[in-house]
């Protein structure tokens, strides 16, 4: 029970909300219940093989960053070397995206990396300690969740 409230859920004023991936599900869920045509799933004739995508960046990706990076940011001219370390990278690259661009609610950690390299250019943290840092639950996990597609978001509530 207790990673399923990590996955799918954010604890506010007392109480559990949905979080984007929580919300996600739930619809996931509801439609196939919804669909008569669905069977179900024969899980014992599946394979062991992993089937999940990885983190790699897509044409798709590619093209919704350049997209990004036309959009107006208030942080345009901001000198993001003064950041120093991975997670404050990672707050602003997830911040811009779905807060001040608000063109998602949470991104694949290649996607956030690619989108902050390609608007800020003078990025001093590699791509493998960026992602470290997203994943690092020990330490960040007050700054970052993760929806149960692999995608993370901001747990934070930052003041304007």
């Amino acid at each position: 029970m207790t990673e399923v409230v990590k996955r799918f859920f954010i604890k506010s004023d007392g109480t559990f909300k949905l979080n984007p991936g929580g919300r996600s599900e739930v619809n996931k869920i509801l439609s196939e219940m919804q669909d008569m045509d669905l069977s179900g799933l024969e899980y014992w004739n599946s394979t062991r093989k992993n089937t999940s995508r990885g983190s790699r960046i897509t044409k798709e990706d590619t093209q919704k960053i350049d997209q990004w990076i036309q959009l107006p940011s208030k942080f345009e001219h901001f000198d993001v070397r003064t950041l120093g370390t991975a997670y404050k990278y990672a707050l602003l690259a997830l911040y811009d995206i779905t807060k001040e661009l608000k063109v998602q609610d949470a991104v694949k950690p290649g996607t956030a990396y690619e989108y902050l390299v390609k608007r800020y250019k003078t990025i001093s943290v590699s791509k493998d300690s960026f992602s470290k840092s997203l994943t690092n639950t020990r330490d960040y996990r007050k700054y970052f969740s993760r929806t149960s597609e692999g995608l993370y978001y901001l747990s934070l509530k930052l003041r304007n």
